[in-house]
């Protein structure tokens, strides 16, 4: 096993333990108004560090049954296999991970992970607490260089109702604009809250398949929706 995968397991188990407590110390503390929006800069390095706490949140998900393309059982390892596939495509810019996460309340703090400038920085400080993320898929193909993907996005259970979901949304559409996509595609869970939810920020719905995967517990099939947005 290398350093970087005994690193994730013994931090995704701490991060585990600390963020998932419902109505614990850190959710109490927490204030919409010390939420920063950040967008993971090109850099390994940065990326990699995230990557614990972005396996937690993943794995919670999954452990509460939430259609997100994964089967129980579905460990921490398996988590963070599916971020570290993702690196090298975050890297080439080919997609973006954007985070919320635990504002430090400092003017260096509040700096955008795009400044490059400020990457050292976000290393040597204290690990801020990711309450949510949301991914930002760019179409690679000739003829779809005006599209883009939403995907996972997921916000921790206890930092729910504070409109974190809409914030990781509104930042991520800044970012496809800032791409030139004029168009984002994704598709959720038939019949759940997040159908819900995309249709109230003006998300359109373009088709329903039934019965497209199974649900994380092996136990029903699930149906997709399909949504758009113009931008």
């Amino acid at each position: 096993m290398s350093s970087l995968e005994d690193y994730i397991r013994l931090y995704s188990t701490i991060v585990q333990e600390d963020t998932m407590t419902e109505n614990g110390v850190i959710a109490d503390k927490l204030n919409p108004s010390h939420i920063t929006l950040k967008v993971c800069p090109p850099s390994s390095e940065v990326y990699l560090s995230i990557v614990p706490q972005l396996a937690t949140l993943l794995k919670s998900c999954i452990d509460n049954n939430i259609t997100m393309n994964f089967i129980q059982p579905f460990s921490i390892e398996d988590a963070s296999a599916f971020w570290l596939s993702a690196e090298e495509n975050v890297v080439q810019r080919k997609q973006f991970v954007i985070i919320a996460q635990e504002s430090q309340g400092s003017s260096e703090d509040e700096a955008d992970y795009n400044d490059s400038r400020h990457e050292q920085h976000v290393l040597e400080s204290r690990t801020p607490i990711i309450l949510g993320c949301v991914i930002l898929y760019l179409a690679q193909l000739p003829n779809a260089k005006h599209r883009a993907e939403v995907g996972k996005l997921i916000v921790g259970r206890e930092h729910r109702k504070r409109g974190i979901g809409k914030m990781l949304l509104d930042r991520m559409e800044d970012e496809a604009r800032k791409h030139g996509r004029k168009i984002l595609v994704l598709d959720t869970e038939t019949g759940s809250g997040a159908e819900l939810f995309y249709e109230r920020l003006g998300y359109s719905k373009a088709g329903v398949i039934p019965d497209a995967s199974l649900a994380p517990d092996g136990k029903r099939y699930t149906s997709y929706t399909y949504f758009y947005k113009r931008l």
